[in-house]
């Protein structure tokens, strides 16, 4: 059951720094989201910025404790744990790698969605 309890924890700290760039990213692309979306008020986003730079720290701690376990644990499989199968190991990978992926586009989104407007 540890075993178990310690692989689960890379998805949920994806998620969290998944979590982390969205809410990074709402201070600029939120208002243009909603602006094209016809919903007026959408500036009061902007106030979002201040928690910008924490929750940039925050994804990055999270997807660099996700890529620590992911990659660790590798090294160290028990035998019939979610690790040993290649199959669900690969799954974890590539969830890891898309959700990282997610993440840079919203920490970037205030360089590039000047581009797209």
């Amino acid at each position: 059951m540890k075993a178990n309890k310690i692989e689960n924890k890379s998805g949920w700290l994806v998620g969290g720094g998944v979590l982390a760039s969205i809410i990074a990213s709402l201070c600029c692309v939120g208002p243009l989201i909603l602006t094209v979306l016809g919903v007026s008020g959408a500036a009061v986003l902007s106030k979002f910025e201040t928690l910008r730079v924490p929750m940039i720290l925050l994804a990055f701690v999270f997807f660099g404790l996700a890529g620590f376990v992911l990659y660790r644990k590798r090294n160290s499989c028990e035998p019939g744990s979610i690790c040993a199968d290649p199959k669900k190991f690969r799954e974890m990978v590539i969830f890891y790698w898309i959700g990282l992926i997610i993440a840079l586009l919203g920490i970037t989104s205030s360089q590039w969605v000047a581009w797209l407007f």
